[in-house]
């Protein structure tokens, strides 16, 4: 008869949450791997279902915790991308195997302060958000579980030129022509060279994603590229969260998010940042996050709109 894991630690607060986060993330980019590209690599996960990590519900991981649980995968050689907490393992009957390790990602939550006080302000009483670390554990770590739980659907592979077709529905003004890929804010229009330009269709939908991310980092939307142009720190950011939308987005649509041809150039600077400001990458994160939910509720789910036109 198996054992049963034992109970994870007490979750931890936003100083562990933004510690650990920078501490996974640096191991990576120190070895040259970069986390959001790492599950189209064929050589280490030929055996992974591609796709965003998904909850116990189906639904799928957002933010951060995408390329915590990516990495996780990974470096584990996990097949399946769904997660649950001991209790999601305890509710369908099923347990976590003993000695298994569980992978820490993070809640983010939002409370009000307690009215224990007659000095308190409406102020004070204002809503607040807040981080945590809790454990999960791959499907793989678990028995029992029931045998239609589960299920993961691979994303159906998008057609390449169906991303540029979604950028525009969101509003987007793409330019195709010319030897770069840039966003121009001046014009507020994306360019892209033309498509026998690139390695591959995949690769021009990657990087029209990757732009995708800066155009809607533009002053009259979400408003994250000051000093893009003219401070290498804050450039570097801004690469590093376009870097993770387009690794979001080649997850949504099948497409592998590789695209940044001078990413070596940008580790540096990547590592260099998480070592002054712990919390970077989750910043990172949820703007890219922020900006892939701005595209889908402007212009709907890619995969669903592909789809619905091929029909």
């Amino acid at each position: 008869m198996t054992t049963q894991a034992t109970i994870p630690a007490p979750r931890r607060g936003v100083q562990d949450a933004a510690a650990h986060v920078t501490a996974e993330l640096a191991r990576c980019l120190e070895r040259g791997v970069l986390p959001w590209r790492a599950p189209w690599d064929a050589s280490l996960a030929h055996a992974m279902t591609p796709g965003l990590p998904l909850r116990a519900n189906g639904e799928p991981y957002k933010g951060a915790n995408v390329f915590l649980l990516w990495t996780a995968q990974l470096a584990r050689g996990y097949g399946k991308r769904t997660w649950l907490t001991y209790r999601n393992a305890e509710t369908l009957g099923a347990h976590v195997r003993r000695g298994e390790k569980a992978t820490p990602v993070i809640y983010y939550g939002q409370a009000k302060p307690r009215a224990d006080a007659e000095t308190k302000t409406d102020d004070d009483m204002k809503a607040y958000r807040f981080l945590k670390l809790f454990s999960v554990f791959n499907a793989e770590q678990c028995e029992n579980l029931p045998s239609d739980f589960g299920v993961e659907l691979t994303p159906a592979p998008v057609d390449p030129p169906e991303i540029v077709r979604w950028l525009e529905r969101a509003g987007a003004h793409i330019r195709i022509g010319g030897a770069t890929a840039h966003y121009a804010p001046s014009t507020d229009t994306i360019h892209l060279p033309p498509i026998a330009a690139f390695r591959s269709e995949a690769h021009a939908a990657a990087t029209a994603a990757h732009e995708g991310i800066h155009w809607v980092g533009a002053e009259s939307r979400l408003d994250t590229l000051k000093g893009y142009f003219t401070d290498k720190v804050l450039r570097a950011k801004e690469e590093l969260r376009a870097e993770c939308g387009a690794a979001i987005i080649g997850a949504m649509t099948g497409l592998a998010p590789d695209h940044l041809e001078d990413h070596a150039a940008y580790v540096s600077s990547w590592l260099s940042i998480l070592k002054s400001e712990p919390r970077a990458f989750l910043s990172a994160a949820a703007k890219a996050q922020a900006a892939v939910d701005w595209l889908v509720n402007r212009a709907g789910h890619p995969a669903e709109i592909a789809k619905t036109q091929a029909d």
